[in-house]
């Protein structure tokens, strides 16, 4: 029991000890630096043709059920039948790979616009956003 009563009151005393000494021993450390610094960019403009004010979405779903995505090809979303929905042409403006298309559509009294974009040289166009007013 003796042993025991050592070994607790050894405890007490280092913990006492490392209470007293941590203040002095953090004065002693170099300060760490607390500035925060924000850095921003400006967000990319609009692509032709999308009205000031519209907003990316991650998905759009058609009455009919159609379904576009970002990542679909040309040729799927044509074939979805987002052609029967275009409001007008296509804007073609330069993009990071070749031209970038723009399409304006509305279904029921619904404006959107979806952006066509080559992500690799010699690949088709891929749908790389979908605008809402």
């Amino acid at each position: 029991m003796r042993s025991f009563a050592e070994w607790v009151v050894a405890l007490g005393v280092l913990g006492g000890a490392a209470w007293v000494g941590v203040p002095y021993v953090e004065r002693w450390l170099p300060q760490m630096s607390s500035t925060v610094t924000l850095v921003e960019s400006a967000l990319p403009a609009l692509p032709s043709g999308v009205p000031p004010g519209a907003e990316s979405v991650p998905f759009l779903l058609l009455l009919d059920g159609t379904e576009i995505r970002p990542g679909m090809g040309e040729r799927d979303l044509q074939g979805s039948g987002v052609a029967r929905w275009t409001a007008g042409p296509a804007i073609a403006e330069a993009g990071v790979i070749d031209q970038r298309l723009i399409l304006p559509c509305r279904a029921g009294g619904t404006r959107f616009w979806v952006v066509l974009d080559r992500t690799e040289a010699g690949k088709e166009r891929r749908v790389t956003a979908i605008y809402l007013p």
